[in-house]
């Protein structure tokens, strides 16, 4: 008897442990349910409307929504009734999907689902290609033209959940492929990036969402997945190919930080920076020494140096000029650098697998008729951070260091005025010494010498009379007499040294040898220092 009840006991806990056991399962999977941003908006409809005013929803749309956005349609080709798609009665020349149609360009798919390669001409003949259409310039051109049932297999980072079909040329089931189409390999819950790609499904699941760089770099990356061995940053044509930050990001200064650090990825990217998260909050001491530059008076941002349009996804703006900016950071200040593998297939790496991107991609967007030679000069140590080197000794003389300057406090009362500009194509360095002969009465010295690109100039002085004051002047009466020599030199933009020898005739009358160390006279000057000097 005893037996007996014991094994109904176990019996009935057994049953009872797995009717629990059902009930979790029922429960979990119930909570893994794809469940869509819809859902997600009920509790967070400010992060919904920034998500949805991003990129991330439209890489992939169907074709009766993309229809209502500033889309066009490729020549030959019908926008679907709606409901078409999903009822199963597209047809022949209706446009079942559409790739991107954000902000770069605009790619279709058939009514089958393969991408769209064969558009019309004017007279409705079959044209190859003319099939891609890039948003910065109108233009349409071609992508894969002409090519026969190209299929769709980038839903992994267009889609929600992608689930690839790998044996779909073969295997002859469309229930594998998005709404039965052979031309998408592969199925998902929703066109574009939407909440649960990154949070998991059913949004509040036990899980924290992944915030590493890898995590972005899912997507983000190309030839060389988060976790691979050897990093690539894969090129062509002359610039980085898109969607690659990851392998730029491990390239870069910032590979030890995460993508979120910097950006929200609810947002639309170019107002994604969080705040407190400016170049400016981190580099202080950059920012400070930047903030007197002229460049940040003209609204030169550190972006626009440091992080240029040297990618491309769809357009060509200019010689040096794609239209996504890298995240390499760095800049190699060589003029005569090449950012680019020898076959110009990758960007080069050095032996700590770090990237920099190069002078003629972070200056000549700008400044278009500039030396690389002279603009690489100018770029070193631009911001004065390394102590050990002065920081003209790259650039030299410069139109920066005009000004007046003197001697000081000891020497109150006399100094210099000094220009450096350009002049019958050459730099030359003008000087106006305001200072006293020896009985004490004020005079003139006039220097002149070249600025030949290094940070001393030998200059010849001058000393006029025989002018008159007022309207009795007459410049046929000047008589201009060599004074002497002397030099000038100016290792940075606030500081200089000049040294005055008096020849034999000067001499003679009781000038003597003099040198001492220059300051601006008026620190709060105008012309940034340095200052680039173009043709």
């Amino acid at each position: 008897m005893s037996k007996r009840k014991d094994y109904w006991r176990m019996s009935n806990l057994t049953g009872l442990i797995i009717g629990i056991s059902m009930l979790l399962l029922a429960g979990f999977a119930y909570a893994q349910a794809y469940e869509g941003a819809d859902f997600c908006k009920n509790c967070h409809e400010d992060v919904y409307n920034e998500w949805k005013a991003s990129g991330h929803p439209y890489k992939l749309m169907q074709g009766e929504d993309a229809q209502h956005r500033p889309i066009p349609l490729p020549r030959g080709w019908d926008w679907p009734e709606d409901g078409a798609l999903e009822n199963g009665t597209l047809v022949e020349g209706e446009v079942s999907y559409v790739i991107g149609g954000y902000k770069w360009k605009s790619r279709y798919m058939d009514h089958e689902g393969y991408i769209v390669t064969v558009t019309e001409d004017e007279d409705g003949n079959p044209v190859d290609g003319v099939n891609q259409y890039n948003f910065l310039t109108g233009e349409w051109v071609n992508y894969n033209a002409g090519v026969d049932n190209k299929p769709y297999n980038c839903g992994v980072c267009h889609t929600t959940n992608w689930v690839a079909d790998d044996d779909a040329e073969t295997d002859n089931d469309l229930s594998d492929n998005q709404n039965g189409l052979p031309g998408i390999w592969g199925t998902f819950d929703d066109g574009g990036i939407h909440c649960e790609q990154c949070h998991g499904n059913g949004g509040h699941n036990e899980f924290p969402v992944d915030d590493s760089a890898e995590a972005c770099g899912a997507c983000h990356y190309r030839t060389a997945a988060p976790g691979a061995e050897v990093n690539v940053i894969p090129a062509g044509g002359g610039f980085i190919k898109h969607h690659e930050q990851y392998n730029e990001h491990l390239a870069s200064p910032h590979a030890n930080m995460k993508c979120v650090t910097c950006h929200n990825p609810h947002k639309r990217g170019e107002f994604s920076i969080k705040e407190g998260r400016e170049c400016t909050d981190c580099h202080t001491d950059v920012a400070a020494s930047y903030a007197m530059d002229s460049m940040a008076d003209y609204g030169v941002e550190c972006k626009d140096c440091h992080m240029p349009y040297a990618s491309k996804s769809a357009n060509q703006l200019g010689p040096y000029e794609g239209d996504v900016q890298t995240h390499i950071f760095y800049i190699n200040t060589d003029g005569a650098a090449n950012m680019f593998t020898e076959d110009g297939s990758a960007v080069k790496l050095d032996e700590n697998g770090k990237a920099a991107v190069t002078v003629d991609f972070a200056c000549v967007r700008c400044h278009e008729t500039g030396d690389l030679v002279e603009l690489g000069n100018f770029a070193k140590n631009f911001h004065g951070t390394d102590d050990s080197v002065s920081q003209l000794e790259h650039i030299g003389l410069n139109p920066g260091l005009s000004g007046n300057w003197w001697g000081g406090s000891d020497r109150s009362g006399e100094g210099f005025l000094v220009e450096v500009a350009n002049s019958s194509g050459a730099l030359v360095l003008i000087g106006s010494f305001y200072t006293y002969d020896p009985d004490g009465n004020q005079i003139w010295l006039i220097a002149v010498g070249a600025a030949d690109g290094s940070m001393e100039t030998d200059v010849i002085f001058y000393i006029n009379d025989g002018q008159k004051w007022g309207t009795d002047f007459d410049p046929a009466d000047v008589n201009q007499v060599e004074f002497g020599t002397g030099t000038f030199t100016f290792p940075a933009c606030d500081v200089g040294h000049v040294s005055i020898t008096p020849n034999a005739t000067f001499m003679g009358q009781g000038y003597g040898e003099i040198a001492y160390d220059l300051s601006r006279d008026i620190t709060d000057y105008k012309v940034a220092c340095p200052s680039l000097v173009l043709d």
